[in-house]
């Protein structure tokens, strides 16, 4: 489990620090204040050697794959580092897993491509790319079709990966260090994600218990199914409701959706780390108590380390008040991180979910 983590050079994180966290981890904070940036700071740590996985969540959420502009993902690359005035580019990510630290060091060095972008970095001596420190094949050729961003470097001790970051994209293979999901606001809406949570539901034999608690909220789910459509060709997940009505499950309320998607995927991605952004979007307040404590099941169950945001106070309340009364020989596996802006940079308080309880009901403390 990820026990600390301490994040430099990225986003709004100039050296941030975070500490005792647990098996489920609420961030707080106002907006702007960095929660995102904070899940994408777990998620880069997790993905640890592996750039293309950093590129495609945290710098372009996935729209790198079609970018065919150089300078989308330059200005991309400058808004991911903390001082992108500093060239190379510095970022590292350092966590205490199972009692060892593990750190990742990132060193960016943007092409000449940064200096045509923004004319101030013309007269910067480190700004284009090195000729001897950076071991280049020079067998690969760039073509006038092919734009080459930078060059970006990872370092966990000796162990050193660099990799090419290209226009077009190029295909970037490389093992993450820890299994990991994110999940943003429409994450819940990738049909074949949805029909392999289905999929591991069947093939666990857990489709009817994961029916029956999500028709304690909503009771006019009877089943949910993948049926092929006459041709024989396959279907999105379809959920039957009462009166045996068959629809899919993405014409359902986002609430269901959610539902589905959020839980299924601790099924599916046993044993790993899930962010999940703004965690109580499309869930009504009557359904949010029977869900906190099913997210707290199914992550000790599936051995998931869960890392999520809010800034809705009420959901804070709601799933503390579930806790505390349905699983409370387990409600210090919470813990309730708030993020502040100070002058000092962006720091972190970290509380477990007992003493957040008493802040709230006994001084109705401002956990946010």
């Amino acid at each position: 489990m990820l026990e600390e983590l301490n994040v430099k050079g990225f986003r709004k994180y100039r050296d941030f620090s975070v500490f005792d966290l647990a098996n489920v981890n609420i961030v707080l904070g106002d907006n702007n204040v960095g929660k995102t940036s904070f899940l994408e700071a777990v998620y880069v740590w997790c993905c640890g050697c592996n750039a293309g996985s950093f590129v495609n969540i945290p710098l372009s959420r996935g729209r790198y794959g079609f970018i065919q502009q150089p300078f989308w993902i330059m200005e991309e690359l400058i808004s991911v580092v903390n001082t992108p005035q500093n060239v190379p580019m510095k970022m590292s990510f350092d966590g205490l897993f199972d009692g060892e630290h593990v750190c990742f060091e990132h060193t960016i060095w943007p092409s000449d491509l940064l200096g045509v972008y923004d004319s101030s970095y013309q007269y910067n001596n480190q700004s284009s790319l090195p000729s001897s420190e950076l071991p280049v094949n020079s067998n690969q050729m760039y073509s006038n079709q092919t734009k080459l961003i930078a060059k970006w470097q990872i370092k966990r001790g000796e162990q050193s990966v660099i990799t090419d970051i290209t226009i077009p994209a190029n295909q970037i293979a490389s093992k993450s260090y820890r299994p990991v999901k994110f999940i943003d606001l429409w994450s819940h809406t990738v049909i074949p994600e949805n029909q392999q949570i289905y999929s591991a539901l069947k093939r666990e034999q857990k489709l009817q218990e994961f029916t029956d608690e999500i028709k304690k909220v909503f009771p006019d789910i009877l089943g949910f199914d993948m049926i092929p459509y006459p041709d024989g060709s396959q279907t999105p997940v379809s959920v039957t409701r009462t009166g045996n009505k068959v629809l899919p499950l993405y014409a359902c309320g986002d609430g269901v959706q959610r539902w589905f998607y959020i839980l299924g995927i601790m099924i599916l991605y046993k044993n790993s780390i899930i962010c999940i952004d703004e965690i109580d979007t499309g869930l009504h307040y009557k359904a949010q108590a029977e869900f906190s404590v099913n997210l707290l099941d199914y992550a000790l169950r599936n051995g998931v380390q869960l890392f999520v945001t809010t800034h809705n106070i009420e959901f804070i309340d709601t799933f503390l008040d579930s806790i505390n009364d349905k699983r409370n020989d387990k409600i210090d596996k919470v813990r309730i991180i708030t993020l502040k802006d100070t002058v000092d940079g962006i720091t972190s308080r970290t509380m477990k979910a007992s003493e957040a309880v008493e802040a709230r009901e006994y001084y109705n403390l401002e956990l946010r």
